[in-house]
């Protein structure tokens, strides 16, 4: 009987090659979704930096434009020109904030939310033929979170 003995330096480049293959996983998949949605009828597209600012601001309802621009790792004028966009495009609109009319929330329109909702029937479809295990589904989603939510830092 040969027993094969894993050091733990092996154990730790196994680890880190599982991390970059899931990384190039999840942008592999992005990518493809992404591609489908090129084709789909009645969905706004979006640029990537424009979907993290979306996101961000779906998230977080009433956000300002620097909390958006520090949680998704942007510059101030690449988040101005991405909400501008949005604006334009009727899917977030600026309000005074209550607490100091000086200050600019941005939140999520109707036309955001039917965006999204199209977006995610799209998703939906897409995935469901190839998607076996709803739970597994379930459990790779809280962990995508958790990390997303890590790299990003607390919701502001």
């Amino acid at each position: 009987m040969v027993t094969e003995t894993v050091t733990a330096a092996e154990a730790g480049a196994q680890a880190h090659a599982d991390l970059a293959d899931l990384a190039a996983a999840v942008l592999v998949l992005a990518r493809r979704i992404h591609a489908e949605e090129a084709h789909a009828e009645g969905i706004v597209r979006l640029s990537g930096v424009e979907v993290l600012v979306m996101h961000h601001i779906d998230r977080h309802p009433g956000v300002s434009p620097s909390a958006v621009a520090a949680a998704v790792g942007l510059k101030a004028s690449n988040t101005s020109a991405a909400v501008r966009s949005l604006e334009a495009q009727g899917l977030l609109e600026r309000r005074k904030a209550q607490a100091d009319a000086r200050c600019v929330e941005l939140w999520p329109t109707a036309r955001s939310a039917e965006n999204l909702a199209s977006l995610r029937d799209l998703w939906r479809g897409l995935l469901a033929p190839h998607v076996d295990d709803l739970a597994a589904a379930g459990v790779a989603t809280a962990f995508l979170e958790r990390v997303d939510e890590a790299l990003t830092g607390p919701a502001s």
